[in-house]
């Protein structure tokens, strides 16, 4: 009798005792039965690890693995080190993932034979309910024949795309390597550049559903100290380093000029010394600033040039 493939869900956590049980609670009742919830407890001070327990004592699929505080990237490299399914998904501790996600991703990744294929879905923010999330379009909700190919739309749109909105082989997850622990920004967009460079098609599914939870509460993604945001270049710079290697062309080096000069536009009013850094990894591949940020001030930027237009800003905002 043929046996179905497990899939693994891969959640750091940290702190998350208002948000963890709505999140198992997604994972428990999908579809697809196979599966299995590893869930790394990164130091919480809080209740975060007695909830997780209580559903271990309930659900055997729930796994519980604690360690000192490290980081979610730490907290993922371990979970995969204790995963034994074949396939994956990385799911934050505080996000919601509709109860067919995993199946529908599955079927459509199992149709396709093929082991260096990655499955995509829609997402969106809420707050306090799902039921706010409307999931506006976005450019990158196709198939796609590369995952470089999706890459590159997601650094020239700016686009964002949730850690969870993937499921992959673990196969493809291994090839990737694992995620940088020395990153404190940017994490999930470094490790997914390194996925789409080596993924061989993207399989959207609409249907599938992912949830991401947005608010005034602690997150890794938010903050803007100095330390922070050197890490976000860092990442750049690592995008920057991976992409060339996979494909030194034109149209890399515009995608990644895009990310660079969206860099300055967000910094370049506090950490003019990063801009810089920034300016100079265009330079290193003859590129110029591009337009960013809103379409008002890529009209200005049109007019006046980009870094009039960011040393306009500074100095009308530092008034």
């Amino acid at each position: 009798m043929e046996t179905t493939p497990k899939v693994s869900i891969l959640i750091p956590c940290y702190n998350s005792e208002r948000f963890i049980a709505e999140t198992l609670d997604s994972c428990i009742e999908q579809t697809y039965n196979n599966i299995e919830i590893i869930v790394v407890d990164d130091g919480s001070t809080d209740h975060s690890l007695a909830i997780v327990r209580d559903y271990k004592s309930k659900d055997g699929r729930v796994k519980v693995i604690s360690q000192p505080n490290a980081g979610a990237c730490k907290a993922r490299n371990s979970a995969l080190e204790h995963s034994t399914g074949e396939y994956i998904m990385f799911l934050d501790a505080d996000n919601v993932i509709s109860t067919n996600k995993i199946e529908i991703q599955l079927i459509r990744l199992m149709e396709a034979s093929d082991k260096m294929a990655v499955a995509t879905c829609v997402w969106d923010r809420f707050y306090n309910d799902i039921n706010e999330a409307t999931f506006p379009k976005q450019m990158v909700y196709r198939d796609y024949d590369t995952g470089f190919d999706m890459l590159l739309d997601l650094w020239n749109c700016s686009e964002m795309y949730e850690t969870a909105c993937y499921l992959l082989s673990r196969t493809l997850a291994l090839k990737a390597g694992k995620w940088n622990e020395s990153l404190r920004k940017n994490q999930d967009g470094e490790y997914f550049s390194r996925v789409l460079m080596f993924a061989t098609k993207v399989l959207f599914c609409p249907e599938a559903k992912l949830y991401y939870r947005t608010g005034e509460y602690d997150s890794v993604s938010k903050g803007n100290s100095k330390a922070k945001i050197e890490s976000y270049l860092k990442s750049l710079m690592l995008y920057k380093k991976n992409a060339l290697v996979h494909e030194n062309s034109e149209r890399v080096k515009n995608a990644l000029a895009h990310n660079f000069s969206l860099f300055m536009y967000l910094y370049y009013n506090q950490y003019s010394d990063l801009c810089q850094k920034a300016k100079h990894e265009l330079s290193d591949m003859n590129m110029h600033v591009l337009p960013s940020g809103t379409k008002r001030a890529k009209i200005i930027s049109r007019l006046i040039g980009t870094e009039n237009f960011l040393k306009l800003r500074k100095l009308i905002l530092n008034r």
